[in-house]
C-alpha cells in the first residue's frame, strides 16, 4: 500500500497502489489515514471547510453504498425466491450496523435512486444533499410509477440542494399530488390502514407510548385529555385531586389509565419483569456488589437502583412476585437449563428473554417474539438454554433463508456466530444479566442467587 504525501494547506487523502487492491480496502485505507488528520494545527476556517468537505463526503457514501446495494440485489448469487429482499436488506443491515427494518429501507431507496430517481443520485454523489434527503424525496414518491417518480425528480432538482430532508419530501409531495392525486390519495388511506400503538425506551426510567392514527382523531384525543387535565389542575374534578401534578402530569396519568382500561388506584394487571440484585433490592448478598448496581428491564433498557426500589416500595400490597434467578460465578449469565422440549414455553422461554433482552441479531434491537432454535431442529438441534435464541419475527424467518447459519460459539457469556449468504460472519454476544455497562464482579461461588 502506498501512501500518497501532503501538500502545504491539508493532509491528501491516501491511495492505494496495485491494480489488485479492492475499493473497500481503498475506502478502509482512506478511513485510517483521515482518523490522523491533526485538526489542532489547522486555522478555523480550514477546520469549518473541513467539516463541510466531511458532510459532502457522507453524502458521496451514501451514493456509493446505494449503487453497491443494488448491484447486490441483481446479482445472481442473491436471486433466489421470494425470501430474496428479505434476506439482502438483513445482510445490507448486518453491514450498516442498523436494524433490519432499517436494511429493508436502504434497499428500497437504493432501487429507487439507480433506477428512477438519477438527479437526486447525482446530487447525493456529489454531495450536495445527504442521505436524509434522498430518504424523504424516496419516500413521498414511492406511491407513484417510476416514470412520475422520474418527472418528481427532474422538477425538485434545481432546488434540492437547498434543501433540509423536511423542505426536501414537502417539495416532492406537492408535485407528486399534482401529478398523480389518486395515488398520493390512496397512499393517505394505507396510512390509516397501517395506524398503531408503539413502545420505546426514554431515559430516566421513562417510556414513549406512541398512538399514530388519523391526525383528527389525535388531535381530538389531545385536546379533551388537555381538557381533563385543566379540570384536575384547577381543583374542578370532585373525583380526582391534582396531588401538586402539572396539566403534562396529569394528562399522562389519565391517558395510561384510561388506556389499560383501570379504575382509579386499581393495580396494573399486567406482568413487568424487573431484574435486579439481591444486594441493589434488599441490601444483602454480595458485600462488594453496590447498591446503586441498575436494575433492568427486559427489553426496555436500565433502571435506576433507586427508581427500581421506589416501584416495589410503593407497588399495592399483593402486587410484587419476587423470582430468584440464579448466576454463574461472575454474576453475568444466568445459568443454562435443560428442557426436553420441542418448543419453548413457560420458564424456559421467560429465561431466554431475560438473558437475550432484545433480539440477538447485532444491531437489530427490536422486541423479542420468537424464541426458537439455533440449530434448527430439523438440523438435530434441541430444545436447550444453550441453544435457544429470542428474537424477532423477522430475524427468526431470515435465519432459515438460504445461505444464512446461526451457530453457538460460546456457553458463558453466550456468543452466537452468523453467517451470511455473502459468506461475511457476525458475533452477536449475550449482555450482561443486568444489561451493558454492568460491573464486573469477582467470582465467589458456582452458584451465586
Amino acid at each position: 500500500m502506498a501512501i500518497a504525501g501532503t501538500d502545504e494547506r491539508r493532509g491528501a487523502a491516501p491511495t492505494c497502489g496495485g491494480a489488485a487492491t479492492s475499493p473497500a480496502r481503498t475506502v478502509g485505507a482512506f478511513r485510517e489515514w483521515l482518523a490522523t488528520v491533526d485538526v489542532a494545527e489547522l486555522p478555523d476556517r480550514e477546520r469549518v471547510e473541513l467539516i463541510g468537505e466531511l458532510e459532502r463526503l457522507k453524502g458521496a457514501a451514501g451514493a456509493a453504498q446505494a449503487g453497491t446495494t443494488d448491484a447486490l440485489c441483481a446479482s445472481s448469487s442473491h436471486a433466489r425466491p421470494q425470501d430474496a429482499v428479505r434476506s439482502v436488506g438483513s445482510e445490507v443491515a448486518l453491514a450498516r450496523r442498523c436494524s433490519p427494518f432499517l436494511g429493508d429501507r436502504y434497499v428500497r431507496l437504493a432501487h429507487a435512486l439507480v433506477h428512477d430517481l438519477p438527479h437526486t443520485m447525482a446530487s447525493l454523489a456529489r454531495g450536495d444533499i445527504g442521505e436524509l434527503q434522498a430518504l424523504a424525496v424516496h419516500a413521498e414518491t414511492a406511491v407513484l410509477t417510476p416514470d412520475d417518480r422520474a418527472e418528481v425528480d427532474e422538477r425538485i432538482a434545481p432546488a434540492l440542494a437547498r434543501l433540509g430532508p423536511r423542505a426536501a419530501g414537502r417539495a416532492a409531495r406537492r408535485v407528486a399530488a399534482e401529478i398523480d392525486a389518486s395515488a398520493v390519495d390512496q397512499r393517505l388511506k394505507e396510512a390509516v390502514a397501517a395506524r398503531k400503538v408503539s413502545l420505546r425506551p426514554a431515559p430516566d426510567g421513562m417510556a414513549y407510548l406512541t398512538v399514530l392514527a388519523p391526525m383528527r382523531d389525535v388531535v381530538g384525543a389531545h385536546d379533551a385529555l388537555k381538557a381533563r387535565a385543566r379540570t384536575v389542575v384547577g381543583g374542578q374534578d370532585p373525583e380526582e385531586d391534582a396531588d401538586g401534578r402539572g396539566t403534562a402530569a396529569v394528562m399522562a396519568d389519565t391517558a395510561t389509565r384510561l388506556l389499560a382500561g383501570l379504575e382509579r388506584g386499581q393495580v396494573q394487571p399486567v406482568e413487568v419483569h424487573l431484574v435486579i440484585t439481591d444486594k441493589a433490592l434488599l441490601g444483602t448478598g454480595d458485600p462488594e456488589a453496590s447498591v446503586m448496581e441498575s436494575a433492568r428491564v427486559p427489553g426496555h433498557g436500565p433502571v435506576p437502583a433507586p427508581a427500581a426500589r421506589r416501584w416495589v416500595r410503593e407497588a399495592p400490597d399483593g402486587a410484587v412476585w419476587l423470582r430468584r434467578l440464579y448466576t454463574g460465578p461472575d454474576g453475568r449469565d444466568l445459568v443454562a437449563m435443560d428442557a426436553r422440549r420441542r418448543y419453548f414455553s413457560g420458564l424456559l422461554r421467560r429465561m431466554l428473554v431475560l438473558r437475550d433482552d432484545t433480539c440477538a441479531t447485532p444491531w437489530c434491537d427490536a422486541p423479542i417474539v420468537h424464541a426458537d432454535h439455533t440449530e434448527p431442529a430439523h438440523s438435530g438441534g434441541i430444545s436447550t438454554f444453550l441453544n435457544g435464541s429470542g428474537t424477532c419475527a423477522r430475524c427468526n424467518l431470515v435465519k432459515e433463508a438460504p445461505g444464512w447459519r446461526h451457530t453457538v460459539i460460546g456457553e458463558s457469556p453466550r456468543r452466537l456466530s452468523i453467517r451470511t449468504p455473502s459468506g461475511r460472519v457476525y458475533e452477536a454476544l449475550a449482555p450482561p444479566l443486568l444489561g451493558w455497562g454492568a460491573a464486573e464482579r469477582p467470582a465467589m461461588s458456582s452458584r451465586s442467587p
